[in-house]
């Protein structure tokens, strides 16, 4: 009873039919081909995001409802157009992410995915490992960082950052300006650029808390705003960066 309660709720939350639902989890157990198995994670976020149109296999025509295999041949399939970089990685849509299990749901994907497996393959199906690979690359290196997170988030709820800062306010441009000349004057100082490096992270990551909050309210126009001010901030942290390697600075 406690099961068929969670997956009607899980029908209602998706939109999905209850049988629709019961063959999906029955496809989990045949997706199988030679010595791996495409992990749950993948198959049960790509599968909310299919179109009500049945797909179909372009190696064996067998229908199927945009899995990244098929189900009938277990070859790879193209990624839905509107699955986003939350699905492809298999966490929520949230900005509050755990950093170690993104980095463990993407080694396990490219372990699955890595054009390296397809070498013996055909050249469609190396195309396709190395499309999905890519993506997922991309997922990873967006959802793991947390300006990039933000800016995709943003973009998710239709709505981008100008470049223009016509509109920036006046005092906040003078305190990047100097913390700019700070790097300058701090060029061959171990200290002040370790303690720049510092400082600059603490603003970051207070950013990050107030980006979390603004998206947990829903408030995008406040979401927005801050994820400006932190544009500059890594920008700064880039610079620093740099200037440490450059000096060979090692810690």
């Amino acid at each position: 009873m406690f099961i068929r309660r969670m997956l009607f709720n899980l029908t209602t939350k998706y939109n999905v039919s209850y049988l629709n639902l019961i063959n999906q989890q029955r496809n989990l157990y045949s997706l199988c081909e030679e010595k791996y198995c495409l992990p749950s994670l993948i198959l049960t976020n790509v599968s909310q995001y299919s179109s009500d149109s049945p797909l179909k296999c372009w190696n064996c025509n067998f229908t199927y409802k945009s899995d990244l295999f098929c189900s009938k041949c277990k070859v790879l399939q193209e990624a839905p157009e509107n699955i986003t970089y939350f699905d492809i990685i298999g966490i929520p849509q949230s900005y509050d992410v755990q950093i170690k299990e993104i980095q463990k749901k993407y080694k396990e994907l490219q372990k699955l995915l890595h054009p390296d497996k397809f070498s013996n393959k055909s050249e469609a199906k190396k195309q396709l490992s190395e499309n999905l690979s890519s993506l997922v690359n991309k997922a990873y290196s967006t959802l793991s960082h947390p300006l990039k997170r933000g800016l995709y988030m943003l973009k998710l709820n239709n709505r981008t950052i100008s470049e223009e800062t016509d509109n920036m306010n006046a005092e906040f441009l003078m305190e990047i300006m100097e913390k700019n000349e700070e790097i300058d004057d701090a060029l061959n100082d171990y200290k002040k650029i370790k303690k720049l490096m510092d400082e600059n992270e603490a603003m970051l990551n207070n950013l990050s808390m107030e980006i979390s909050d603004a998206f947990r309210e829903k408030n995008m126009e406040k979401a927005e705003n801050i994820l400006i001010r932190m544009k500059y901030y890594d920008s700064i942290h880039t610079r620093i960066k740099k200037l440490k390697h450059d000096l060979g600075i090692v810690e």
